[in-house]
């Protein structure tokens, strides 16, 4: 009897791996229907780069609060999960500037160097407590 339980327990676990699994291939069979009905501007049933940089500059213009061509640390902070909600660029993407498919360690360093230069405002290569509460920029920040 306890033995008969055990295997079913061990088929509902197998089982339910398996509908997990299932689940799992249909939510990205979903989001990938998804993004081609949302990308596909030209109606060909596939989305191109063209189309992609089309939505990107579209969600540029509109997280370039200012208008000024450039998007500031604030900006990014405000608007740029309009960019990832696209899916169209991953951390490792942005972070593997040669498209050599690795990360390097300097290509890891790169994005904390350009923080640091950010944030030591005095340039001695040192940060006080003054220079990160002024958020990168003298004179201070309205950061969120």
């Amino acid at each position: 009897m306890i033995r008969g339980i055990g295997l079913g327990v061990v088929a509902a676990i197998l089982l339910s791996g398996a509908a997990t699994a299932q689940e799992r291939r249909d939510r990205e069979d979903f989001r990938a229907a998804r993004f081609v009905e949302l990308l596909d501007t030209d109606g060909d049933g596939k989305v191109g780069l063209a189309e992609i940089l089309a939505e990107h500059g579209r969600l540029f213009a509109a997280a370039d609060i200012d208008s000024d061509g450039s998007l500031s640390v604030d900006e990014f902070r405000r608007r740029g999960r309009l960019f990832q909600s696209l899916g169209t660029a991953t951390l490792f993407d942005m972070m593997d500037t040669d498209g050599d498919h690795t990360l390097s360690a300097d290509e890891i360093n790169q994005p904390s160097r350009r923080w640091f230069s950010r944030y030591d405002l005095d340039g001695d290569g040192s940060m006080a407590a003054e220079e990160l509460s002024q958020g990168g920029q003298a004179g201070g920040s309205d950061r969120r």
